[in-house]
This record gives C-alpha cells, structure tokens and sequence, in this order.
C-alpha cells in the first residue's frame, strides 16, 4: 500500500515537472521575442510551481521514509533502496518514475541555461549598445571635482556673488 502511495505521489510529481518544461520553454519564447508583458506572467507562474513542487518534494521525502521503515531498510532511505528492496509489477512502476523524473529534471536543467545564455546575451547587446550611445555624447563642461574643463574656478569675485 504504501509503495501505491509513493507511485501516486512520483505521477502527480511528474505531471508538475512536465508543466514546469513546458512553463520553460514560453519562458524562452518570451524572451527571444522580448515579449516582456508575457515573460512577467510566464515568470509567476514558474514561480508558483517551484513553489508546488517543492512541497511535493517534501512529501515525496516522507513516503519514503515511511515505506523505508516499513520495509526494514536501514541507512539510507531513498527510492533506489526501495526499489532494491521490493519486487514486482510495483519496482518498474518505481524505476521508470524515478526514470521519468530524472529526465525531466535534465530538460529543466537545459532549458534554465539556455535562457540564461539568452539572457546574458541581451545584456551584452543592451550594454555595447550603451556604450556605442555614449560615443554621441558631448564633452561635459564639469569634471567630478567640480572644476571647468582645463581649470579651476579661483578667485574673490565667487564670495562676492557676481
């Protein structure tokens, strides 16, 4: 029984990891079309599933532990040391949601770096653009210290107001 449980609990985990993908990839859709109205809606809603999952994970932790302890394992408690321990129809549901989620978790891990590099690509575009609009700029008549371009202000005609 509770090894059904951990099955029940590893789908609906696979089901927020495959939205949690498909979340990604609006995300990269969002900004390689700099649709920045559409990636703040896409960004609160990876939010809001991060979140989700991770009290999945939390939960999925204490299956585990549960089952663990039912089947006399010792040491460490995870889901390989359940899928060792048991038999059955039950051990290749386990193994290939174990195997589902492994890969999920690598196409989340792709997709973060390929928006991170899309990101990190936008801001080197913005920042050489800068730069190039900094080329237009006039000279500034001030330095930082408050001195005019070549010299400094001295004199008595300052303190007099003129």
């Amino acid at each position: 029984m509770e090894i059904q449980l951990i099955i029940d609990h590893l789908v609906k985990e696979i089901a927020l990891f495959k939205e949690l993908v498909t979340i990604l990839q609006i995300e990269t859709e969002d900004l390689v079309s700099r649709d920045y109205k559409g990636l703040y809606e896409t960004i609160s809603r990876k939010e809001h599933l991060l979140v989700r999952i991770g009290s999945m994970g939390k939960i999925r932790q204490k299956l585990i532990s549960d089952c663990a302890n039912g089947l006399g394992i010792t040491g460490e408690q995870n889901l390989t040391s359940i899928i060792d321990k048991t038999g059955g129809s039950r051990t290749e549901e386990l193994k290939n949601c174990r195997d589902t989620i492994y890969s999920l978790a690598e196409s989340v891990k792709e997709l973060n770096d390929l928006n991170s590099k899309v990101i990190k690509g936008s801001l080197e575009n913005i920042s050489k653009t800068l730069g190039f609009l900094g080329n237009f700029l006039p000279n500034s008549n001030y330095k930082a210290s408050g001195a005019f371009e070549g010299f400094a202000i001295k004199g008595s005609r300052l303190n007099e107001g003129a």
